[in-house]
């Protein structure tokens, strides 16, 4: 069947993740407004710990809030170091580290002329992620991605977080488009590829299959049915599916 419809992920597909250290800046703030030094290895050892037991529990719910995750991720860390923190620091935390993801996320460098080329040939594209309504739709407007994409669809507005199969059902039924003519692109062997082909969609697999995802622990990979190193490779998939030269 043709595809008449391409749905990307957001973090490691559309955006890169070239400026995580910058992304972590609000944790490294936190840790110094409760007296700790993120230098120290007993501090590094408690944030190794923390992100372990946090992601690990989140990894398996079906839905979840990521600020929620990113908050209890620090708290867990001041936790495990026997130090109280006050309502009003995680509060500034919360807000931080959303401003930090929204200026630090930046788009593929070839993002936008993928994004041009499918609209050039007709289809419907949009963006499906595992964020919060407030970081999808701010990521993509501050780099003017909103316009190229017809919708978008964050897991707290479809309240299931990738590889849940509802979130892929909601986005599809916004689309008006079946799985069978959807392609699904991600970085992730397990929430992108895995989730998308249990309802039925193809994928193609971006960047490196052996780099697990955020949150994957545990979970199932699935195996691409096409393997690309820059977005752009999507245009000539796309052209072949729908029989073009």
């Amino acid at each position: 069947m043709e595809v008449t419809a391409v749905l990307f992920d957001m973090g490691g597909t559309l955006f890169s993740y070239a400026a995580r250290e910058e992304m972590g800046s609000a944790s490294v703030a936190f840790l110094q407004r409760v007296g700790l030094s993120p230098d120290d290895p007993a501090v590094r050892d408690a944030r190794r710990r923390a992100a372990e037991e946090v992601e690990g529990a989140y990894a398996a719910r079906p839905s979840f809030l990521h600020r929620d995750l990113f908050r209890d991720r620090v708290a867990r860390t001041a936790e495990l170091l026997a130090v109280t923190v006050p309502p009003d620091v995680l509060a500034r935390f919360d807000v931080e580290q959303r401003q930090a993801v929204i200026d630090h996320l930046v788009p593929m460098p070839d993002a936008r002329e993928t994004l041009e080329g499918l609209r050039v040939r007709g289809l419907y594209v949009a963006v499906v992620s595992n964020a919060d309504d407030d970081y999808l739709g701010a990521v993509l407007e501050r780099h003017s991605l909103d316009k190229l994409v017809d919708d978008w669809t964050s897991s707290e507005e479809a309240k299931s977080c990738k590889p849940d199969h509802r979130i892929y059902e909601y986005a599809l039924a916004k689309a008006g488009r079946s799985a069978a003519e959807t392609l699904f692109v991600g970085d992730s062997p397990q929430h992108d590829v895995a989730g998308a082909h249990q309802v039925g969609m193809r994928t193609a697999l971006l960047g490196d299959p052996g780099m697990a995802a955020p949150l994957s622990h545990g979970l199932e990979a699935g195996v691409a049915d096409f393997e690309i190193r820059t977005l752009i490779e999507i245009l000539p998939i796309v052209d072949r599916c729908n029989g073009q030269p």
